[in-house]
């Protein structure tokens, strides 16, 4: 029987970067590019069809979910920007193109969304790809979404920190049987940033409730020397 498989839906480019990086002769790992572009200046991304090659992609793990030991999904923020577009561009009318789906003054041709029931439409097409993740799950099939953090601005458009809240839909966190946030902290000397310390802590371990609030250091860094790699060995109990 041949080795199973690790497949990544990559909306933010993260895992064919680590694939190219750490393991690009790891015949095991298959990276998919869930974007549809378009032709022409004035939008990249086709979001309707991109919302449908995801969903064709994670039909047809569903068909090979015996050869898969498990998908991660990356950026999921972006899956959930794919489903505010869809749903202005597609679903709505209200929109011709991702340009105009992000102008949410409602200028020009372009019109706000007008009663808050309408918003029921981003959130099913959002949880259509989490319909087909728990299928997976219960196929035995390990399911991983990364997704980033809510940024704080300050004043002048800066980020000034993290509200420490993952960016996705928000009844996500109701469907996680995990949940991992991992954050870096910055080792300053002079006003220089001379190492860095990352940490996973788990604020969410439905199925292993030793982890429950527990924190852990995965990597450290500093000026000059080789980085302290330990990784998150515990993700194996989960």
């Amino acid at each position: 029987m041949s080795a199973k498989q690790f497949w990544v839906v990559d909306f933010d480019n993260g895992g064919s970067a680590t694939k190219s990086a750490y393991y690009p002769n790891n015949e095991g790992i298959k990276c998919w590019e869930p974007w549809v572009y378009l032709k022409g200046e004035r939008t990249a991304y086709d979001y309707p069809a991109t919302h449908d090659r995801t969903m064709k992609i994670m039909q047809f793990a569903m068909e090979k979910h015996e050869d898969l030991w498990g998908v991660l999904i990356t950026g999921i923020d972006l899956w959930d920007s794919v489903a505010t577009n869809c749903m202005r561009i597609q679903d709505l009318g209200l929109s011709k193109d991702g340009i105009e789906a992000a102008d949410n003054r409602g200028a020009g041709s372009n019109e706000r969304v007008q009663q808050q029931w309408d918003w029921a439409i981003r959130v099913t097409r959002f949880h259509q790809l989490t319909a087909v993740c728990r299928a997976l799950v219960k196929r035995g099939v390990r399911v991983f979404w990364e997704t980033h953090m809510k940024d704080v601005y300050g004043k002048g458009g800066k980020i000034v920190e993290s509200d420490g809240a993952p960016a996705w839909e928000k009844s996500s966190a109701g469907y996680m049987f995990q949940i991992v946030h991992c954050r870096r902290k910055d080792e300053v000397e002079d006003g220089k940033v001379v190492g860095e310390t990352f940490t996973a802590a788990f604020e969410k371990s439905k199925t292993d409730a030793t982890l429950q609030g527990q924190r852990r250091t995965i990597l450290t860094t500093r000026q000059g020397e080789e980085p302290n790699f330990m990784g998150l060995p515990e993700l194996e109990r989960l």
